[in-house]
């Protein structure tokens, strides 16, 4: 795992209730990557909202396939797809995606409504890094109290510096057009 996530450090942001492990006795055979097996058992993934990542409701209790969530007999066509989707695992969804965990390699996926797959984090760690980054950083840029937007200047500032400090753990991110890329979009121009 390559950022520095640790269940302290999401515990300290989020409440117990809003972090989703996935013990070893309820992960699917298709999980064989080590790393990833461990820290959805012992880290998590946090569920809150206004996050970017809206995971799954039923993590807790298991991990379902990507193949078998929803309509998506033709996602062997998208544009970046292989052809062997059967150790794919659906975490939950991103601004019109879905987001999957490739269970061999740990890899997280972006799986576009577009018809397209791209990288779009090195690993469940980065992922969740960014989320806790997103978390930790929202009173600066949707503080609740304010009666007028930021002005466009601390936005820009703002969304720079999360994207500088994301990008310095893990580039794939911000590599192609995605999630990340509109949720910087909105912060910097004040939408969040």
């Amino acid at each position: 795992m390559i950022a520095p996530v640790t269940a302290q450090l999401l515990e300290d942001l989020f409440s117990a209730q809003h972090i989703s492990r996935t013990p070893l006795d309820r992960q699917s055979a298709i999980l064989t990557h080590s790393a990833s097996r461990t820290f959805l058992a012992d880290i998590g993934v946090p569920k809150s909202e206004g996050i970017l990542i809206d995971i799954r409701d039923d993590l807790t209790e298991g991990l379902t396939p990507l193949l078998s969530h929803g309509p998506t007999a033709d996602i062997p066509q998208y544009h970046g797809a292989p052809t062997d989707l059967s150790h794919w695992i659906h975490l939950g969804t991103a601004i019109h995606s879905d987001i999957a965990l490739d269970g061999k390699t740990g890899m997280v996926y972006n799986v576009s409504e577009l018809r397209v797959v791209t990288p779009l984090h090195t690993d469940l760690s980065s992922m969740v890094y960014g989320m806790w980054l997103l978390q930790k950083r929202r009173p600066d840029y949707d503080p609740e109290d304010a009666i007028h937007m930021l002005p466009v200047e601390e936005s820009i500032r703002i969304s720079e510096e999360i994207e500088a400090e994301l990008s310095r753990l893990d580039p794939i991110p911000f590599a192609t057009p995605g999630p990340w890329e509109g949720a910087i979009t909105d912060i910097a121009s004040g939408m969040w």
